[in-house]
């Protein structure tokens, strides 16, 4: 999935992980691939099993001097968070799933759920063949 991302120019100005050793251990995959130093990758232990409530909480406290933002979580709470945000619908955001959402704001203060524009979903089963 961090293929995807490179070929596709996406990079983080900062990625929040669930503190669950699978989730650092996809962070950290990530941020090697993509030229992101894993020191700097922000350890949420309220990630783990949070509700989309508690996902927008820790979005809204991010730094506005970040652009790009990965969060790496749990199911079934980043589904709902993923589908709350732009009110598009996914049955499930799979093990290693992207979903890409911007928003016309410069403050992660004013994040909001439904305020979001979808803009990508990828997943490992969609590139194998």
């Amino acid at each position: 999935m961090a293929a995807v991302l490179k070929k596709k120019g996406i990079k983080p100005d900062l990625i929040i992980s669930s503190t669950a050793v699978r989730a650092l251990e996809y962070a950290k995959i990530l941020a090697e691939e993509l030229n992101y130093k894993k020191k700097n990758i922000v350890g949420e232990k309220e990630l783990y099993m949070a509700t989309d409530n508690e996902m927008l909480e820790i979005l809204r406290r991010t730094d506005d001097s970040n652009d790009t933002v990965f969060m790496i979580g749990h199911n079934p709470g980043i589904t709902d968070f993923a589908n709350s945000l732009c009110n598009y619908y996914l049955d499930n955001l799979p093990t290693s799933g992207i979903f890409g959402v911007n928003f016309d704001s410069d403050k992660w203060k004013d994040t909001d759920f439904g305020k979001g524009k979808f803009a990508s979903f990828d997943y490992p089963k969609k590139f194998i063949q």
